[in-house]
């Protein structure tokens, strides 16, 4: 018997976002984030003091995210 989880269709705007997400998630290229910031650690010049200021705050953020990505990764990997 079918159930209404197997009937549920995603929005353009859930697509965009989850098309967007898998495509930050999955860059592993020379154009990534993380190549990105690599590039500008080594010129450190490229960036003002406000900019790399600016760079923490962002990272700090994420940071503070990663014990919630650590406990959806453990509970998924339960299922």
């Amino acid at each position: 018997m079918a159930t209404k989880k197997d009937f549920e269709i995603l929005s353009q705007k859930d697509l965009d976002d989850l098309l967007r997400i898998n495509e930050f998630i999955e860059q592993k290229d020379e154009n990534s984030l993380v190549s990105e910031l690599k590039r500008a650690i080594l010129d450190s010049g490229k960036l003002e003091l406000v900019q790399w200021e600016s760079l923490r705050n962002h990272i700090r953020e994420i940071e503070e995210l990663i014990p919630h990505i650590d406990l959806i990764i453990k509970l998924k990997k339960e299922k």
